[in-house]
């Protein structure tokens, strides 16, 4: 390498535009490259805005439908209300399988393995250890404790 200068020394090629001041074209233009279109005119009925049917025409159209099939008549309050009933009895079923949960684990009712969870709270309560009521009532007779076939 040279003892003085700079890069531009070192490196003498430089691009065949540099030196006219014009840079050349390649390739398409963008003006030359958008699809021309003949448009004409909205007075020529080129363009029509589709016309919505009155509300009656709706309601004689869409009633012997609703009559026909009964799911069409479900209005939107109604459908908010199915929904929100649904998330309730999600929300209450899953605090009453807590509530069985937490009594499979808590060991002051003795032990569980072997018994349903309704067979338990009765031993339970026959040898007054005051299972929690609640329990009872969500529990039926043949559903198992947490532990049934895990240990």
């Amino acid at each position: 390498m040279r003892s003085g200068g700079d890069v531009r020394s070192f490196f003498r090629q430089q691009k065949a535009h540099a030196a006219g001041g014009v840079k050349p074209t390649g390739g398409v233009s963008k003006k030359a490259a958008l699809p021309r279109h003949h448009h004409k005119p909205a007075s020529q009925g080129a363009f029509l805005l589709p016309v919505s049917p009155a509300p009656e025409t709706v309601r004689s159209i869409a009633s012997p439908l609703i009559r026909l099939f009964g799911f069409f008549a479900a209005t939107p309050d109604r459908a908010v209300d199915d929904a929100r009933r649904h998330v309730e009895e999600a929300e209450e079923e899953e605090g009453r399988e807590r509530m069985a949960r937490e009594f499979d684990m808590d060991m002051r009712y003795g032990p569980c393995l072997g018994l349903t969870r309704a067979q338990r709270w009765r031993r339970a309560a026959a040898l007054g250890l005051a299972p929690p009521p609640a329990v009872i009532a969500v529990c039926s007779d043949d559903q198992p404790c947490l532990w049934e076939g895990r240990v």
